[in-house]
This record gives structure tokens, sequence and C-alpha cells, in this order.
């Protein structure tokens, strides 16, 4: 059984990929000169961005063991 805390990390890497993905998103705006877009608008986008760039999640994974939010479980190998 998973642990609350496993539960929190995978919460974690979601919200900070998210945040990623939005500040993508809000730079491509600012790039291009669009100044209002409505929060829901860019939240949209920001999930689309995220759909096409899944490097984010792995970025976040690291960012999120880096701030002590995560923890890699060790991988399994057989002793000889």
């Amino acid at each position: 059984m998973a642990n609350s805390s496993s539960h929190l990390g995978a919460a974690a890497i979601k919200v900070l990929a998210r945040q990623a993905a939005i500040k993508a998103v809000k730079c491509e705006l600012v790039r291009r000169g669009i100044a209002h877009v409505p929060l829901r608008d860019i939240h949209i986008c920001a999930d689309e961005y995220l759909r096409h760039h899944p490097e984010l999640i792995g970025e976040a994974r690291d960012r999120a063991e880096r701030l002590g939010l995560y923890e890699r479980k060790p991988s399994c190998q057989l002793v000889r």
C-alpha cells in the first residue's frame, strides 16, 4: 500500500509541471504582444502545451526531488 507521502510527491510533480506549462504559455503571449487573455484560456492552453511537452513531467520530478517533495524509489537490482 502506498503511503500518503508518495501521493503528495505525485501531486507536487503535477503542480510543478502545470506551473511550467502556464509559464511557457504566458511567455508566448508576451512574445506575441497579447496582453489580455482570460485565465481559463491560459489554463486550457497550458494543459494542451503539457500534453505536447511531456518532458516537463521529468523536469518537474527533478525539481520536486530537489525541493524535498518527492523521493525516488530505489531500483530493484539482483545481487549475485
